[in-house]
């Protein structure tokens, strides 16, 4: 009998595969100001992006590329708590009384979320082909396994990263994929759907700026759109886009309310609760804190409780680790992503 996959992959996957191509000490995804000084500005691609010229409400609350990785993100918790407060106080305020407000934090909002852009953008030159002829990443050995073998007839890949080395690995490979609902997103006969709740840097908007690229203050904080309003490039190229499809870290998501965001969202609890026994869920690298906790929760309560269900993650979280283990008999918890060896060699 054929059996389902689904992947739900965080942070740590990415980790993993950075430290696996020896490309962890000039790409930091935990610390993300720390590379600030040299992302370049999408209007001249000169190098400068986090400063106080394009940046002052960032600047002016703290950041900085030489911050401690704990200081980088308070920073960005606050920003994005604020933020959350901010989109939670404007429908339920009369309209124009948020005019009152202290604007430094929801200007410094606009200002991360477009720099988190840039930076991903920047980070995803920093790899010019990922594979090699020694490449073994466990990860990617077992997906293409995966999509070979008659033992999986579907395969469902959640990912909250911004990055495209996962799609890219699988372009490298030769393996079809889907992003379901973006326009060039579907692909006929492809086994593997990836689905981006928080978006991603191949998500462009068909609007984007035709003058000098600058930070849209003045426009709404959570500017919207459909799925389908977003094309699939994996060529990045200078993005200019009006409506930026990425949810930055921290803070209570699904405060945000982006139709995208609740379009994909909607299609990853569908595919959950499809599961049988006889399915895999796989998690990796998953924080469990403020930003997925309420989107993983909303997986899991969806699952059937006899999935056989894997975690891989150095250091899980102890209180993710104990709803595994009390929803589900069949919890297997692993270290390393190299347990998965067994299962395609």
């Amino acid at each position: 009998m054929t059996k389902k996959l689904y992947l739900v992959l965080g942070n740590g996957f990415s980790i993993d595969l950075l430290s696996h191509i020896g490309k962890k000490d000039i790409i930091d995804v935990v610390n993300l100001f720390r590379y600030g000084a040299d992302v370049t500005w999408p209007c001249n691609d000169m190098a400068g992006f986090l400063s106080y010229r394009h940046c002052p409400n960032l600047w002016n609350l703290g950041a900085r590329p030489n911050m401690s990785p704990e200081e980088a993100m308070d920073l960005v918790e606050r920003v994005i708590t604020c933020a959350n407060v901010f989109a939670l106080r404007k429908k339920n305020v009369p309209h124009g009384l948020e005019n009152n407000t202290n604007k430094i934090y929801v200007d410094a909002y606009h200002e991360l979320a477009l720099y988190l852009r840039s930076l991903f953008t920047f980070y995803n030159s920093k790899v010019e082909r990922i594979l090699s002829d020694n490449f073994d990443w466990p990860w990617a050995k077992f997906i293409e396994f995966a999509n070979k073998s008659d033992e999986y007839s579907e395969i469902n890949i959640v990912t909250y990263n911004y990055d495209i080395w996962l799609e890219r690995i699988l372009l490298e490979l030769e393996i079809p994929f889907s992003v379901p609902g973006l326009k060039g997103g579907d692909v006929d006969g492809a086994k593997i759907n990836i689905y981006k709740p928080h978006g991603s840097i191949s998500f462009y908007h068909k609007t984007q700026q035709e003058s000098d690229y600058n930070i849209p203050y003045g426009r709404d904080i959570f500017p919207d759109a459909s799925t389908n309003h977003f094309n699939l490039n994996h060529n990045i190229v200078l993005s200019r886009c009006l409506v930026n499809a990425m949810i930055p870290p921290a803070g209570d998501s699904t405060r945000m309310a982006n139709t995208w965001s609740g379009q994909t969202s909607q299609n990853v609890i569908l595919e959950a609760g499809e599961l049988t026994a006889n399915d895999e869920l796989m998690i990796c690298g998953i924080s469990y804190w403020h930003v997925d906790r309420a989107e993983l929760d909303n997986i899991l309560v969806n699952v059937d409780p006899l999935v056989n269900v894997y975690m891989f993650n150095p250091n899980p979280n102890k209180s993710l680790n104990a709803v595994l283990t009390s929803m589900f008999s069949n919890y297997v918890y692993h270290t390393s992503s190299f347990s998965l060896k067994g299962r395609y060699e």
